[in-house]
């Protein structure tokens, strides 16, 4: 293969896809590479949560033009993606955690969005028959939920309507350069020419960026998810209390929890310094494994030889869950929902999650080397941000200025003394 673009992404995850689409919506030859399947690692196993609330407030302007889209975004792309606009609710435990959840509504009404504090009753009519343990909740009643596997399948479809060119199964081993600025990218399939390459990743974006001598200090965290057999329709509010569910349209549930694994690899060890403070505040709901995954990730962190073949032979991450977790969450579940009480797990599924320090996501166009653009590090919750990202890329690309402020997302953040520290109340 020996071809030429405008531009080439490297990712076909709904980061991927969207950018796709609005590049190829706004004329750009685009030509994505994925080294798996479209959407076929995080993008396609996250909870379908699409949300405003509980944002880091450097977020909450661009998730709140993101749910402007999401709530067009089937006729935009003449697809089905079982989008339900029921709100999204978070319980709280005590008066501490409501005097956190109130800081953060105050927040967010600064930017206009509306936010309501919940007592019992408010939780009753939102979610019937329920028995959490909690003083209440809040409440965002714009946010809403999409189901995952069918949201970047229809941005694929809609991009290559418009022209753009997805290559699967074909790795992209390094972004090439010359004098400072891309020239192109080196896939399994040979090379593609460009000025312009988008880094959309996902869990992999740290040991690409590596290639070209660009440290992104990124992890990856392993979540499991269960979807049950059908209930009585109950609520279609997205919830987190303790359990994290949402109720699709025929009555199944998408179930997780907070909890999280993490295999160790190598990465963990050599970005220890950046995570730490990160662990020790969450260390209970974060469990430890080491596991072949670290032997199987070693070398390619030194060689790129050794990172292509990696890539190669980890063409989609499919982690086994932790079924021992989900089964005490469908517990909890049946116990705290009584209207749920006998569904059962009908499946279940995990993926990694690129966290990055500050659980910000990096969007940006960097200037060394020229016409790299990055978009990374979601820190999973990307899926709901998924379409405005796909914007805002095209808009760095095409008209050289983002309609949104995006300097809490500059890539430079990890190396200029700033601070990173996740948001407290997420």
């Amino acid at each position: 293969m020996d071809r030429s673009a405008d531009i080439v992404i490297i990712g076909a995850g709904i980061a991927g896809a969207a950018s796709a689409y609005y590049l190829a919506k706004g004329g750009a030859k685009v030509v994505v590479c994925e080294k798996g399947e479209v959407a076929g690692e995080q993008s396609s196993r996250n909870w379908g949560f699409v949300r405003q609330q509980g944002r880091d407030p450097a977020e909450i302007p661009l998730m709140m033009a993101c749910n402007r889209i999401w709530r067009e975004l089937e006729r935009e792309l003449n697809a089905d993606l079982e989008w339900l606009a029921n709100g999204n609710v978070v319980t709280f435990a005590d008066e501490a955690e409501r005097a956190a959840w109130e800081g953060w509504r105050d927040t967010a009404r600064d930017f206009g969005l509306h936010a309501e504090l919940l007592d019992r009753s408010g939780l009753d009519r939102l979610i019937p028959g329920h028995a959490f343990d909690c003083l209440g909740g809040i409440h965002t009643e714009s946010d809403g939920q999409a189901e995952p596997t069918k949201v970047t399948a229809a941005f694929r479809r809609a991009a290559e309507g418009r022209g753009a060119e997805f290559l699967t199964h074909c790795a992209a081993y390094e972004v090439e350069t010359e004098a400072g600025a891309v020239a192109g990218v080196l896939t399994e399939r040979g090379g593609i020419r460009a000025p312009v390459v988008v880094c959309a990743a996902g869990a992999w974006s740290g040991r690409l960026l590596r290639t070209l001598g660009l440290k992104l200090p990124q992890i990856w965290l392993k979540g499991s998810v269960a979807r049950t057999t059908a209930a009585p329709i109950i609520s279609h509010t997205a919830t987190w209390t303790g359990v994290a569910f949402r109720q699709r349209r025929d009555g199944t549930m998408n179930l997780a929890t907070r909890s999280t694994d993490h295999d160790l690899t190598i990465d963990s060890l050599l970005n220890l310094p950046a995570f730490t403070g990160g662990y020790l505040r969450n260390r209970r709901g974060v469990h430890l494994h080491l596991n072949r995954l670290f032997l199987d990730l070693f070398a390619g962190r030194f060689s790129k030889a050794a990172l292509r073949r990696e890539l190669t032979r980890h063409r989609i991450l499919d982690p086994e869950p932790n079924h021992r977790m989900l089964a005490q969450t469908l517990t909890e579940l049946r116990r705290i929902l009584p209207p749920a009480a006998e569904v059962e797990i009908d499946r279940s599924w995990a993926g990694y999650v690129d966290l990055t320090p500050d659980m910000l996501p990096t969007i940006d166009r960097l200037e060394q080397p020229a016409g790299l653009v990055l978009a990374t590090g979601f820190s999973g919750h990307g899926f709901g941000m998924g379409p405005i990202v796909g914007k805002l890329v095209s808009e760095l690309i095409l008209d050289g200025e983002p309609s949104l402020d995006l300097s809490a997302f500059r890539f430079s953040r990890f190396n200029d003394g700033s601070k990173l520290t996740p948001h407290s109340v997420i």
